[in-house]
């Protein structure tokens, strides 16, 4: 089949055609899956199932405590389930790239028929079959709201909150530059669907949290250092700090927002070290900078604002070479010039 990249939002069609079609169908997202992951996967799954079609969900990584009220999480199932299962679609959401669902998953996952790849980040790859990437889309959940009133079948209201909850997540609550008018009357619509209570959803993703993430948290904070310009600022978390706490590298998601909140700084980092002794990144920018660039120097990518990324070296390495490089694009970068 020959690829084709749908970035034109009059071309839903050929998609929903293959929806259509074929019966059965395997979805996946990237590994360590955030709100808009998770958001996106469970809606998609919830609509094809309402059209009768035969779904699964496989994820590298479990799903994390504070997506748990979702409607059909625990339908997720893990790398060990897929055996010999082979479907007639695969639909990827919001990966980048192929090999960010994990390394094992995207080689034993594969479909009989066609790979499709759904993504809004600038830097994702065009790997499927066909290729709905839309970058002017807030997030991966408002491309699969839109994918669903192109079918124009009516939004559920267990769907209507995962969609709310990708979008959400994914504008940092409607605060990033990538909430668009149109986001928000997306999202003001979902509500009335779902007839859920936007402060309730809230809650459950950011304010449900055990006090081992605040111990954790502590330990972190220790670990600040800010360059002699004070343009960046980097923390790191240790193995040994999550045995100490009790914890997982799961709990460091969010924390790197709390340093770019930092006075004058342009580019936060935040690096957690994997039991593997590699190293997982979180990038964050006021505008100056564009991570996601920075992130593809590692082999990542993201937003121009938020990015992320995974090194193979140890933790105060990987700190060192990401200083660097950020320095660098400051240095480059003229003062007076904001990234969108």
């Amino acid at each position: 089949m020959n690829t084709q990249y749908m970035a034109d939002m009059h071309n839903y069609g050929t998609l929903l055609a293959l929806l259509d079609r074929y019966q059965y169908f395997a979805l996946s997202t990237h590994i360590n899956p955030d709100g808009d992951a998770i958001g996106s996967e469970l809606s998609l799954y919830l609509f094809l199932t309402d059209l009768g079609k035969s779904v699964r969900i496989f994820n590298t990584d479990a799903v994390p405590v504070n997506y748990r009220f979702l409607p059909s999480w625990n339908n997720i199932e893990d790398v060990h389930s897929v055996g010999t299962y082979r479907p007639e679609v695969m639909i990827v959401l919001d990966a980048s790239t192929l090999e960010r669902i994990g390394k094992t998953l995207s080689k034993i996952l594969l479909p009989v028929h066609t790979l499709v790849n759904i993504d809004h980040h600038a830097t994702a790859e065009a790997f499927g079959d066909i290729n709905l990437i839309n970058p002017s889309a807030s997030s991966t959940s408002e491309i699969v709201y839109t994918l669903i009133k192109h079918h124009q079948t009516p939004i559920s209201k267990a769907c209507a909150i995962c969609l709310y909850t990708g979008l959400m997540f994914d504008t940092g609550c409607f605060r990033y530059s990538n909430a668009t008018a149109e986001t928000h009357r997306i999202a003001a619509e979902l509500i009335e669907v779902g007839e859920f209570a936007p402060d309730e959803v809230y809650r459950y993703v950011y304010e449900h949290i055990p006090v081992s993430k605040i111990r954790l948290l502590s330990e972190i904070l220790r670990t600040l250092q800010v360059t002699d310009n004070g343009k960046i600022a980097s923390v790191y978390a240790t193995q040994t700090m999550f045995g100490k706490t009790g914890t997982t590298p799961e709990a460091v998601e969010g924390v790197v927002n709390q340093i770019q909140a930092i006075a004058g700084v342009e580019v936060a980092l935040c690096v957690c070290e994997l039991p593997d002794g590699s190293t997982k990144v979180s990038l964050r920018s006021q505008g100056q900078v564009d991570v996601s660039e920075l992130a593809s120097e590692f082999e990542g990518g993201g937003h121009s604002r938020a990015a992320g990324c995974r090194i193979v070296m140890p933790y105060l390495s990987a700190i060192t070479a990401l200083t660097h490089c950020a320095q660098q694009y400051i240095d480059q970068t003229p003062r007076d010039v904001v990234i969108r």
